[in-house]
């Protein structure tokens, strides 16, 4: 009788371990599903942004094409091609995952490998990120900016912007400056620089719809897992 009591209390000690891991797990199942939907929303955003920049580099190219322009237009065009999308990569739980060994908690194979190769994706986005915001500062701003003048186009695109705010630009003493637009559309090199970046834009915007598509793949594993 006493072998048998020890044995019933083991595995009443043994259940309630049990219990909390699985309670634990789904905390952080949840958490990550939370993270996974913010990410997602971030990654349309971001993608609005691109798309925007993407329109304003086609306008260009075709003012360019004809030689025939209106200064407002061209203005409004150069402005969305300014637009730079960063993801800010806040990822609390997916992190904290990592870091603290929860991920052992995940009982599941096929989570626990989507969620070891998020990282290594999320990299590869930022990698390619990073190099369409390094052409645009190294490279498409400079060429851009002998033939502009910022502060018109400033306050024609910034202070209404498709973000759905508007920025209350300051204002400066006017410059004794005429912009060159003939110049602008005619220079070989800064067209060629706006055209790299596009295509930055477009690998960056099919990377991120398919991350898109990888974590509404995982989210759905996890109700699946949390439901069972």
């Amino acid at each position: 009788m006493v072998v048998f009591g020890i044995l019933i209390a083991l595995q009443v000690d043994n259940w309630n371990e049990q219990r909390q891991l699985r309670s634990q797990e789904i905390e952080v199942l949840k958490s990550i599903k939370k993270d996974m939907g913010n990410t997602i929303e971030e990654f349309r955003y971001l993608n609005g942004i691109r798309n925007q920049v993407l329109y304003g580099t086609k306008g260009i190219f075709e003012l360019a094409a004809t030689g025939d322009y209106e200064k407002e237009e061209l203005d409004s065009l150069l402005g969305l091609t300014f637009y730079r999308p960063t993801f800010n990569n806040k990822q609390g739980a997916i992190g904290l995952l990592f870091s603290s060994g929860k991920i052992n908690l995940i009982r599941n194979d096929s989570i626990r490998e989507r969620l070891q190769s998020w990282p290594g994706m999320i990299d590869d986005m930022v990698e390619e990120e990073a190099y369409a915001t390094e052409v645009f500062l190294d490279l498409y701003y400079p060429a851009v900016a002998k033939y502009v003048v910022l502060d018109e186009i400033v306050e024609l695109v910034y202070s209404t912007s498709f973000f759905g705010t508007k920025t209350e630009e300051v204002r400066y003493a006017a410059l004794p400056l005429e912009p060159d637009y003939e110049g602008l559309l005619k220079d070989r090199e800064l067209l060629n620089h706006l055209r790299m970046r596009a295509t930055n834009m477009r690998i960056s915007n099919e990377e991120i719809t398919d991350l898109i598509l990888y974590a509404q793949k995982l989210i759905s594993m996890i109700n699946a897992e949390i439901n069972t």
